[in-house]
């Protein structure tokens, strides 16, 4: 087979519209594709802060309901009693398993107004939402 130079002038422009088509789809996909993989890394770091946000938040009301109700002994009025508990109760959804327990130690322990068991079993959870908070 003979290749004529005439030939490859003629295919020279088909060469060139096949290239410039090819690189009009692939171009625009490639960077769609960027695109959102670099939405997706955006939406799940903002996911993971708003969870760690919510995780803080959790804690601090944890330390400032119950640690009012431990503080004031019994000096409280039902609606400090019933956030207190409520606050207890969110941190089993985002308390490490381990906690489980002396959560449910200190639970018991207010129910009865044991307020210095109350005082250590709180203070040990301090201690380790303090810990968990500078892990994040």
């Amino acid at each position: 087979m003979d290749i004529n130079i005439t030939d490859i002038k003629d295919l020279a422009p088909w060469i060139a519209i096949a290239i410039t088509l090819a690189l009009s789809i692939l171009v625009p996909l490639f960077t769609q594709i960027a695109n959102n993989r670099h939405q997706r890394k955006i939406i799940r770091e903002k996911y993971e802060r708003e969870e760690k946000e919510k995780k803080t938040l959790v804690f601090e009301s944890f330390m400032t309901e119950v640690g009012g109700v431990i503080t004031a002994k019994g000096y409280i009025h039902n609606g400090q009693l019933s956030a207190a508990g409520g606050a207890l109760h969110r941190m089993y959804a985002y308390a490490p398993n381990e906690w489980f327990e002396d959560l449910d130690r200190l639970a018991e322990s207010i129910s009865r107004f044991d307020w210095e068991e109350s005082r250590r079993i709180a203070q040990k959870l301090c201690h380790l939402i303090t810990i968990e908070i500078n892990k994040q």
